[in-house]
């Protein structure tokens, strides 16, 4: 009787640790769903958490710029949404820049471009406004990592994006000829584009311009501001951007 006992006890002690085993086990691992901003220039793929953009070379007064977002994860049948914040400290929304609406992950893709419109307004000519875009986890997604590091050793960002907007010149424009119209301002520069309806775009790529119309635009500005100091000695309206700061007239 104490033999067959000690069976059953050895009996009901594995059936008691098998039963723990099994409880034990781990659920299996749930699908990832995870969002990054991946932004990579054009020319060589490099990973970027910043751009600059200025209005000097474009006709029109606003310019979109499409931020790339990622999904880390399987592409669903639904839309869904994706919890993106826009922040400035010296940007004001519907002043200075619009958003594209809610920020949506279409049906099906595994990644989409929130699309930010920047507004040129006369102060950009003066300062350098920016805009942050921060990504934040919600329902739909998780932040899968925060950074990246390139090939070279460089850490980006992959939750933000900044974007830095003015109406400023970095450099005289690639196709400005000095021998004709003399050195580079950025009023000269404006001044030709309106009076003479030239696409900004065409200074910024040398040779575009053709020596022949260098000379037209030469002696056409010449004439118009000529005009304008008649106008302005005669007590007539004029176009004040014909003079500069001290008031005296542009020279071509």
């Amino acid at each position: 009787m104490k033999k067959k006992h000690i069976i059953h006890s050895a009996a009901l002690l594995v059936g008691l640790c098998l039963a723990g085993c099994k409880e034990s086990l781990p659920d299996n691992f749930g699908p990832i769903e995870g969002i990054y901003f991946n932004n990579q220039l054009a020319a060589n793929r490099t990973v970027i958490d910043s751009a600059a953009y200025t209005f000097i070379y474009e006709d029109a007064d606003v310019l979109e710029v499409p931020v790339r977002l990622q999904l880390v994860g399987r592409a669903a049948a639904q839309p869904r949404a994706v919890d993106i914040r826009v922040t400035s400290q010296d940007a004001e929304e519907g002043t200075d820049y619009t958003l594209g609406g809610d920020a949506v992950l279409p049906a099906g893709s595994v990644s989409f471009d929130y699309v930010v419109t920047l507004k040129r307004t006369d102060i950009l000519k003066e300062k350098t406004k920016n805009l942050l875009l921060e990504l934040r986890p919600n329902a739909n997604f998780i932040i899968p990592f925060t950074s990246q590091v390139q090939s070279g050793g460089d850490t980006v960002s992959a939750v933000t994006f900044k974007i830095n907007f003015s109406d400023q010149f970095t450099a005289p424009p690639a196709g400005w000829r000095t021998m004709f119209v003399g050195p580079f301002s950025q009023q000269k520069f404006e001044l030709i584009c309106d009076v003479m309806g030239i696409p900004r775009a065409d200074f910024n790529e040398a040779g575009k311009i053709t020596d022949a119309k260098w000379l037209y635009i030469e002696s056409r500005m010449i004439n118009y501001v000529r005009d304008q100091e008649e106008l302005k000695a005669g007590g007539e309206p004029y176009d004040e951007r014909a003079f500069d700061e001290n008031g005296e007239p542009l020279q071509f």
